[in-house]
């Protein structure tokens, strides 16, 4: 059994993460692993080497754009405990994602992990499909949301509705996988797929990952110098056809269009109002995150923390603004909005002008990588890197950046990438 773990545990590690995304806290559990292996190959890379690898050193310079803003915020936190627990558990994450770097650029296969995931995604796309068309479904009712085993407080477990926030990232890394594989209808077809169970979802954030990631599809061709021919304008224009008329259907089932149409309400009725209806009250968030960076420009409030900072310029009668006070014992009498729901705004609240500074800097460097990698490299390194930027890009809005949840995403995607990147390089020739 441990022989077959050492040789598979990239396998069987990434596949179990992905697996209990939906099941709670067991997630933790094959990240925990990882990382503990993880410091096992850092430390083996460090004493043998004389200089970190270049995909060790790309990987480091990621992670310090986040860590060293946190660990400076600490001056000025709220909430010492909270911001704590970020700066000394993030490191775990980079171990983490460290871990596969290493397996992958040493030349284990993901495509094992990928036709398991592929499984799974499928999978969940039945139990989703299941939820909207029968009412008596184990999961709860669906309509503008359906999502099965992900959905909130459901039967068996609270999913955290984010199934749609999974997909928004696997769509391009699975779709560009298989047609590096070279097959090609399975590529199209699975796309097709995950962009239907993102519209069904309901999770809108999903929807954008879906535009940025098929905006990236297009470019592809042109960066490469491909010329497009006669059948490839066709299969486009089928496509889109295909995609508008089938989009046409669905806003017309029931429930299914709830979504939509309060993403419209602001183009038929422009107002400060309607948009704030349309982003689902986020403008107040928005208003006040940028109220607490201006107080503390510096350091801000200390990342993790905006939910109790919130309250601090958050006007009387807020209604993000709640008593708190019995269930933090005192210390925290009033807990506001969970976070930011914008990660450039959650940065400049939780760690001031040197967070926005870190975050800029972390996306010109992956936007360079991405840059390259798409002109020269392999399809599988394009779709990890298009999947971080998925889950990552500046606009998306829709999960807290400091959170446990979303750091260990930012970092298997990280790792994902680097480990194709690098693995290509050391194949010609470059350390």
């Amino acid at each position: 059994m441990l022989k077959f773990f050492y040789k598979h545990d990239l396998t069987v590690l990434l596949t179990l993460y992905i697996f209990m995304l939906p099941l709670g806290k067991t997630l933790w559990y094959p990240l925990f692993v990882m990382a503990c292996i993880g410091v096992v190959l850092f430390y083996r890379e460090a004493r043998l080497n004389m200089r970190l690898e270049t995909g060790t050193r790309w990987l480091i310079f990621c992670g310090m754009c986040v860590w060293i803003p946190a660990i400076i915020s600490l001056v000025g936190t709220i909430d010492s405990e909270r911001t704590l627990v970020f700066v000394l558990t993030y490191p775990l994450f980079f171990l983490a994602g460290y871990f596969i770097y290493k397996r992958v650029s040493g030349g284990y296969s993901l495509y094992p992990s990928i036709y398991l995931i592929t499984t799974i995604v499928t999978l969940w796309g039945f139990l989703a499909i299941w939820q909207y068309l029968d009412p008596n479904n184990p999961f709860g009712a669906g309509g503008s949301h359906n999502q099965g085993i992900h959905t909130r407080d459901n039967q068996f477990v609270d999913g955290g509705l984010m199934m749609g926030v999974i997909l928004g990232s696997l769509f391009g890394f699975l779709t560009l996988s298989f047609w590096n594989k070279g097959h090609r209808v399975a590529a199209v077809l699975l796309g097709f797929f995950i962009i239907f169970l993102c519209f069904i979802s309901g999770t809108r954030s999903s929807w954008l990952s879906v535009l940025a990631t098929i905006g990236f599809f297009s470019i592809i061709p042109f960066l490469r110098g491909h010329r497009l021919d006669k059948k490839v304008w066709i299969g486009v224009g089928l496509s889109t056809a295909l995609i508008f008329g089938s989009f046409s259907t669905l806003i017309s089932m029931p429930g299914l269009n709830q979504k939509l149409d309060q993403t419209l309400v602001f183009f038929q009725n422009p107002s400060l109002g309607t948009l704030d209806k349309t982003l689902s009250g986020r403008i107040g968030i928005w208003r006040d995150a940028i109220k607490l960076g201006a107080e503390f420009p510096l350091t801000g409030t200390g990342v993790n923390n905006f939910r109790f900072a919130h309250p601090l310029v958050a006007e009387g009668g807020n209604p993000w603004i709640h008593d708190f006070s019995e269930e933090s014992d005192g210390k925290h009498p009033l807990k506001g909005a969970t976070h930011a729901h914008q990660i450039f705004l959650e940065a400049w609240a939780g760690a001031g002008l040197l967070g926005v500074l870190g975050l800029v800097v972390l996306f010109v460097h992956v936007a360079r990588t991405t840059h390259s990698v798409m002109k020269t490299g392999s399809f599988i390194a394009i779709g990890a890197l298009v999947a971080f930027w998925a889950g990552f890009f500046p606009l998306n809005t829709h999960n807290n950046f400091y959170g446990g949840w979303l750091n260990a995403w930012f970092w298997i995607w990280l790792g994902i990438a680097a480990g194709l990147i690098f693995k290509q390089l050391k194949a010609e020739g470059v350390k």
